[in-house]
């Protein structure tokens, strides 16, 4: 498609459904405000954003982007849908109760063969799920050595000061590392991720359908050229639910069905891997059914909390009879969108680095997320040796279809 011809996207909405986190939409939003400043930056335009304005029942916030560069203008109006109090509430519930909650979810991704799908699908994404326990078990462990420490000393009453002990010895490690390395909040993200798929999280399904409802009432305004769905991360997954609802709405009320699904370094498949997971499956087989709807998926191999050159509809057992790619998949390399000191900065942190779908490039790159959400064109041009802007050599734009 020729410069001249490529159609202009003038007003776009975004709904972004981010991770499994403590991040509420204030937070989500300064995060924005600066990673804008890179985005300019990188791509010589300038963009701005407004001040966010939150839903009554604060489960959204929506901030307008105005963004002007040599491909015209653009307003953005960046919708993020926040479960930040569910993760909160998860993460309140005294230890033991998590910890029970964490062994219920492990052993049943283990005695359900999901463990084993991940290592067949993709093993990076397998060690990052025994990583909590993993931990757990290391946690113990030192506590062991403590308890086998004190026992050599012989101290007088028995068992009680090396268990005592290796108790404390337990409890420190896992007090400061636990905290220090996520090792209780993934604990809660593998529970809530199991309570989801079994449909046992009346909260979340509350929350989906009224962000399904909210979505409708802006989709029939009708002011938008664009309109984008993205879910992050566990977001991958949620948003598959808020697409299939929203379009079952839709349809019943005799609307057009125009939206665009775009998922990021999602892990999507956690969930539709568990033969447990019927709704979710059964969810995912509607929107092939929709013609209407395009879904887009980005991976990449350096982020291991993702299901790199996996294919989320067919390895969740579903096949369609579309014509086009569903999903359409493409690859990114972090390292082309990152200058060198930026991308070795970051390249040992899996977090950071699972966070760059999202964040802004300081190199010139055909994935962008803030062009994608910003820019003026379609998300269906972000493809390997497209023009981002004009005037970009196409050949310093690389990517691996």
């Amino acid at each position: 498609m020729s410069e001249l011809s490529r159609p202009v996207v003038a007003r776009r909405a975004v709904f972004l459904v981010g991770g499994y986190e403590r991040n509420d939409a204030e937070g989500f939003f300064r995060r924005i405000g600066r990673e804008l400043e890179r985005f300019c930056v990188c791509w010589s335009v300038d963009a701005r954003m407004d001040v966010p304005v939150h839903a009554d029942d604060h489960s959204s916030a929506t901030a307008t982007v105005h963004y002007t560069g040599p491909d015209g203008a653009c307003d953005a109006d960046i919708t993020f849908l926040s479960f930040d109090d569910i993760v909160r509430r998860d993460g309140a519930r005294a230890f033991p109760v998590r910890l029970w909650a964490y062994l219920l979810a492990f052993f049943d991704y283990v005695v359900s063969g999901t463990m084993f799908r991940f290592f067949q699908t993709n093993w990076r994404f397998a060690l990052y799920f025994l990583y909590p326990f993993v931990a757990l078990l290391g946690f113990l462990w030192l506590g062991h050595i403590a308890f086998r420490i004190v026992s050599l000393l012989g101290l007088p009453g028995g068992a009680i000061l090396p268990a005592a002990a290796g108790a404390a010895v337990a409890y420190a490690a896992g007090r400061y590392l636990g905290k220090r390395y996520f090792v209780f909040h993934l604990m809660d993200l593998w529970s809530f991720s199991r309570e989801h798929l079994h449909c046992r999280r009346t909260d979340m399904d509350g929350r989906i359908q009224s962000w399904v409802a909210m979505i409708d009432g802006r989709l029939s305004e009708g002011r938008h050229d664009e309109v984008l769905l993205i879910g992050h991360s566990t977001g991958g997954a949620l948003i598959l639910d808020v697409a299939s609802l929203l379009a079952d709405r839709l349809e019943k009320k005799g609307e057009p069905v125009n939206f665009t699904l775009l998922t990021v370094g999602s892990t999507s498949l956690k969930v539709a891997l568990h033969p447990a997971a019927a709704r979710a499956r059964e969810r995912l087989a509607g929107l092939a059914k929709c013609s209407e709807i395009r879904w887009t998926e980005f991976q990449a191999l350096t982020d291991i909390i993702n299901f790199y050159k996996c294919d989320p509809y067919r390895l969740a057992g579903l096949t369609h009879q579309r014509r086009d790619v569903f999903p359409q998949q493409f690859q990114v390399r972090f390292r082309e969108m990152l200058k060198p000191d930026v991308y070795k900065r970051i390249k040992r942190n899996f977090f950071r680095v699972h966070y760059q779908f999202i964040s802004a490039n300081s190199r010139r790159y055909f994935y962008d997320f803030f062009m994608i959400c910003c820019g003026t064109r379609r998300l269906e041009e972000a493809r390997p040796g497209s023009l981002p802007l004009a005037g970009v050599d196409p050949e310093k734009v690389k990517g691996t279809p």
